[in-house]
């Protein structure tokens, strides 16, 4: 599985995660839920697309299955604060969703992927039901959504591959943070360059003492690489805010 022997070896402290801190294995614990939830979504949304397909597209089939995309990308939780769209994220949904709300606020030039996410999921689903059924249409909106989590995750991999490298000394929180949002969606953009992910990986690797100087600017290098053949651009990535001046990072490609 993709995700399971990870986190049970970083619950035990066993096999990969033997050796590391808790501080390393809380946050692969923690981020890399955001992954699994994520896969879960994408699960949904690829049965309600072959529910559809098969021609079960009253509201118990095809449609049933692509709320329940929506239902765990989003969260059910209430927000304490706000109305769960606009201004801050809240920070109690623990979602996807959240997560693409707080890359937003990261890179604010960018795309609104969490905005942009909303009128997308209910566009699959109108296109999913009964007499209103359009299998192009559902087949857009999936694909939409495969470049809303995939701008997550490029921003989150640039965003933290410089955290991670702090002044020189390896944060290895970052470092985990990095590696477990990059991996919520690298599955998804190695579909169109396997060699490329796996060599953000590498520079990712948890034996990792210390991340060199060069490694944000060639993450960020990487992942441009890829921006066409995954339907995005670097005005949809934007500029992370927190970026320093001068630096590979201040522009968006």
């Amino acid at each position: 599985a993709v995700w399971e022997d990870i986190m049970i070896a970083c619950f035990g402290g066993s096999g990969t995660c033997s050796g590391k801190s808790d501080t390393f294995r809380k946050t692969i614990i923690n981020k890399g839920c955001i992954g699994i939830v994520t896969a879960y979504a994408t699960y949904e949304m690829g049965g309600a697309v072959w529910k559809g397909a098969d021609g079960q597209t009253s509201d118990v089939g095809a449609p049933y299955a692509w709320d329940e995309a929506a239902a765990f990308y989003i969260g059910n939780i209430q927000p304490v604060v706000g109305d769960g769209y606009t201004g801050s994220a809240p920070g109690n949904l623990y979602s996807p969703y959240e997560f693409n709300w707080k890359r937003d606020k990261d890179f604010p030039g960018g795309t609104a992927i969490h905005t942009a996410a909303i009128p997308i999921m209910n566009y699959g689903l109108i296109n999913l039901r009964v007499s209103a059924y359009n299998a192009a249409n559902v087949q857009s909106a999936q694909t939409e959504m495969y470049k809303i989590f995939s701008i997550a995750a490029i921003r989150a991999v640039i965003k933290y591959s410089w955290t991670a490298r702090g002044d020189g000394t390896l944060n290895e929180e970052f470092l985990a943070e990095c590696w477990a949002y990059w991996r919520s969606a690298s599955g998804y953009i190695s579909t169109v360059n396997k060699a490329t992910v796996q060599e953000i990986d590498a520079l990712l690797d948890w034996s990792l003492t210390s991340i060199p100087a060069t490694t944000p600017c060639e993450i960020k290098t990487k992942v441009e690489s890829m921006y066409m053949a995954l339907g995005i651009n670097c005005a949809m990535v934007g500029v992370w805010n927190d970026a320093p001046a001068g630096s590979c990072l201040a522009s968006p490609c």
